[in-house]
């Protein structure tokens, strides 16, 4: 047991909550926040931490009503750490970047760990879900390539009310999935006294990497319509590591937010949002392209109808996303990091093209003691299309201007879902829903483009090993979750869920392109269109503890996967220095069983009545039962097809096997917080100082089959601070990694030969203000 582990689970504060947010006029909240947040927080007990707010929306606002009513009928039946949730206020305090950096800096969130690809681009992963898996719903958001952008990288935390995390197949109004995050993009205010106009600006800076943040917004409205507009605009640099070392990781991103809202009736109600970003020369250390630019355009609509003939509410979403980027291999920082690609002369662009869009509609109907049945229907639609021009020379096999790519594809997926929540007067919540769904999957490109792909430009289907590329999946999901008040604030409960999930199109239909999605970075990735899809059983336990001076929860999980997608190994292939393997071609594959289990927890203690002690912890083990699966499949050349032989060993081509029970890839290690916390002795506290240790341990489990390493423990500490000299000025200061420790993430790459590897931030100072008018 790492030493790191040790004191987080000797600690009599070993779990996290925060405190209650700061509450605005009239009962409603002071930065932004819907109302129906605040609510959905006093459910959960563990609120927003102690943070003296100015923001958009201070002014009072009218209620109103949202498509956020489903999202509060979905976590009805969970207990505190079910609703596992980031907010507004969080992004603010911790300077967060993009939505993924919210989640992994949010204290109320100890479900997931992310990766930090840049400073903006954040992948989060839930209970060990893998790179490119989960997708982010609201607008149902995915990664245009899984490498480089992820799925909430697109949106920046500033224009986020909250984000919800469900790491568990316990909500029916997601879509088919086995966790899932959910975001809520601020609404246009409402004001109930009539007509108002505010404004916000904004300044942070981060002196490591000479991060700049700025933001401008306006706002206003009447008690029946209201606008939002706003701009921001960051910039950074090359950061500075805890040795002096140098990481390209620039980047320059412009984004637009616009939120209109108005209630046609007393009882209807619509918001739209619109979504711009603009990024331009994104450095991503460990990844084997840099983004030149990236544009996303965003669309969403909701329509919220009270009191109707046939249900209590009837709420009807609509959304449509575009994201296009075009990337290179070329920039002298990336041939620096991986001296490879100039030993074998390789030169590479790439460029993307994917859109999602879809609705979903939903009856509400409520009945006594809080019961809320759900009723509807949604569908998702993607097309994708990512093509990798590169050159290159490995010995005496050369390829010029050959196209590696994901060919132009879609996956439309219509279902049907219910849910039904009930909240008794005896202290019992139970939750239980399903949802069926329908996927269907096919290429869209015209077989002349099929015809000769890959860097040994043979056939598609020579390569992916099959030209049956038209695949329906039919889905379930089901699930029960029920929760029991003890009495003095004690609650415990337990939750089994059932789902299914379909591969995605980078699964099935990738074409050798260069995706760096294991630590060793440096692999090629081959889809496999016969796929079958997951299916994974999950159990959670669950405590909670609400004292006037203690609060705490912890869950424990476990969940059986069959037909887990993971990796194979297809070969290898050596370069300087010392011959070592530089490079890994991986083959998506069904392993037989696969199993995940952990632990969460979080918890608070009141030390007086100005010091607060709070820590939190998170743990995940994953185990590939069946590493050896019934066959090998060797990896096709420019004169033979892909073919699958079985009695051979997973991996056997690549000379990469293990044992037959190996640990799964891409699982990060168990990771702890604790800190105190100084206030002012108020629940809206004017200034706030914290202090806190991010302890993460050794992680030894790793795939030896696919080349993971192991990454040795470190510690980190944080000082952070905010004062609000006015009622609507806010200050925030602090220094993280202030001991400026030289370390790296599980998941960060390291090369396999022992060559260089991609280090976090060393001390790293920031200050930020915002004035509200």
């Amino acid at each position: 047991m790492g030493a790191g582990r040790f004191i987080s689970l000797v600690l009599p504060i070993f779990v996290l909550a925060s405190v209650n947010a700061a509450s605005g006029h009239d009962g409603y909240a002071s930065y932004g926040d819907v109302v129906w947040a605040s609510d959905r927080a006093e459910q959960a007990q563990f609120q927003a931490p102690l943070l003296p707010q100015a923001d958009l929306g201070i002014v009072p606002q009218a209620p109103q009503a949202s498509s956020a009513q489903l999202r509060l009928a979905s976590v009805e039946g969970l207990t505190p750490l079910g609703v596992n949730f980031a907010t507004a206020g969080d992004a603010k305090f911790r300077g967060a970047t993009d939505a993924g950096d919210l989640l992994g800096l949010a204290p109320g969130v100890v479900n997931l760990g992310v990766q930090h690809r840049n400073p903006i681009v954040t992948d989060p992963r839930v209970r060990g879900s893998r790179v490119g898996a989960l997708a982010a719903s609201g607008s149902y958001w995915v990664p245009a390539r899984i490498d480089l952008d992820t799925a909430v990288s697109k949106i920046d935390s500033r224009w986020i009310d909250d984000v919800l995390v469900v790491a568990g197949p316990y909500s029916a109004l997601h879509g088919p999935g086995f966790e899932f995050v959910d975001i809520e993009l601020a609404k246009a205010p409402r004001y109930s006294g009539g007509y108002e106009s505010h404004g916000v600006t904004g300044l942070d800076y981060k002196a490591n990497g000479q991060q700049w943040h700025g933001r401008q917004a306006f706002e206003g409205g009447s008690d029946v319509w209201g606008f939002r507009v706003g701009y921001n605009h960051r910039t950074g640099s090359d950061y500075t590591t805890g040795n002096g070392e140098q990481v390209a990781a620039s980047y320059n991103a412009r984004s637009w937010n616009v939120a209109l809202g108005a209630n046609l009736t007393e009882s209807t109600t619509v918001d739209l949002h619109l979504l711009r970003l603009d990024q331009t020369d994104v450095e991503l250390p460990g990844q084997a392209f840099d983004i030149s630019y990236l544009v996303t355009d965003g669309y969403e609509v909701g329509l919220v109808l009270e009191d109707r003939p046939r249900a209590d509410r009837l709420l009807v979403e609509a959304w449509y996303n575009r994201t296009r980027f075009d990337g290179n291999a070329q920039n002298p920082s990336k041939r620096a990091q991986f001296p490879y690609l100039d030993f074998i002369e390789f030169v590479g662009f790439t460029n993307v093209d994917s859109m999602s869009t879809g609705y979903r509609a939903a009856g509400v109907w409520d009945g006594e003691e809080g019961e809320t049945l759900t009723l509807g229907a949604d569908l998702r639609y993607i097309r994708q299309e990512l093509n990798e021009i590169t050159s290159g020379q490995q010995g005496f096999f050369a390829w010029d201007d050959a196209n590696s790519p994901i060919p132009r594809s879609d996956s439309a997926n219509p279902g049907l879902f219910a849910e039904y929540a009930a909240h008794s007067e005896s202290g019992t919540r139970v939750k239980l829903g399903g949802r069926l769904d329908l996927v269907a999957m096919d290429v869209l490109a015209d077989a002349a483009s099929l015809a000769n792909v890959g860097i040994v430009q043979t056939s598609a289907a020579a390569i992916l090993g099959t030209s049956d590329f038209d695949q329906d999946e039919l889905l379930g999901l089901c699930y029960l979750a029920v929760d029991q008040e003890l009495g003095d604030g004690f609650w415990v409960g337990s939750s089994v869920g059932y789902a299914e999930r379909a591969p995605n199109l980078t699964e099935r239909y990738a074409i050798e392109p260069f995706m760096f999605l294991l630590q060793n970075g440096l692999n090629t990735v081959t889809g496999n269109p016969l796929l079958d899809k997951e299916r994974r059983l999950q159990v959670d336990l669950r405590a909670s503890k609400q004292a006037e001076f203690v609060r705490g929860d912890v869950t424990l999980f476990h969940a059986w996967a069959w037909d887990y997608i993971t990796f194979q190994a297809l070969s290898t292939v050596t370069g300087p220095p010392q011959g070592d393997i530089q490079q890994v071609n991986l083959n998506y594959v069904n392993t037989k069983l696969a199993t995940l289990w952990g632990a969460e927890a979080r918890g608070e203690c009141d030390l007086t009545g100005t010091c607060t002690g709070f820590s939190t912890l998170r743990y995940v083990e994953g185990t590939d039962q069946n590493r050896d699966g019934s066959y090998a499949t060797r990896q096709a050349t420019a004169t033979t097809p892909s073919e699958n032989f079985a009695g051979l060993s997973r991996g056997f081509f690549s000379g990469l096997t293990g044992d037959d029970n190996e640990p799964l890839p891409g699982i990060l290690p168990f990771e702890s917080r604790i800190g105190l916390r100084l206030h002012e002795a108020d629940p809206a506290p004017w200034w706030l100082v914290e202090v806190s240790a991010r302890l993460v341990d050794a992680q030894h489990r790793v795939a030896r089959s696919l080349l993971e390493s192991t990454t040795p423990a470190f510690v980190t500490f944080d000082l952070r601070s905010s004062w609000r000299p006015r009622e609507r000025v806010v200050l925030v200061a602090g220094v993280e990694n202030f001991t400026d420790r030289n370390y790296r993430e599980a998941l960060d790459f390291r090369s396999t030969g022992g060559g260089p590897s991609v280090f976090r931030p060393g001390v790293t100072a920031y200050v930020g203000g915002e004035l509200a008018y």
